[in-house]
């Protein structure tokens, strides 16, 4: 098992950000999201070894239509 934290930076419409929190806290202790502004900046955060899954729920909500833009990806945290 890997140690530390996987961070996905994302900023989404404001409208989304509700939505996009209880769709992930739907996947039991797979991720977390923390808003970081008031204009749509969140952060994701899971285990290494959660990443690619959390990656595969970011990507269904890009398939919905939710206009994510990626800020970036960091570890260890």
């Amino acid at each position: 098992m890997t140690t530390g934290l996987t961070r996905f930076r994302l900023k989404a419409p404001k409208a989304s950000v509700c939505y996009m929190n209880w769709t992930i806290d739907a996947y039991d202790g797979v991720a977390f999201l923390k808003n970081e502004s008031e204009d749509g900046v969140v952060s994701v955060f899971c285990s290494p070894d959660y990443a690619e899954e959390t990656e595969r729920i970011i990507g269904a909500f890009e398939a919905e239509g939710i206009a994510v833009e990626r800020l970036g990806v960091n570890g260890g945290f």
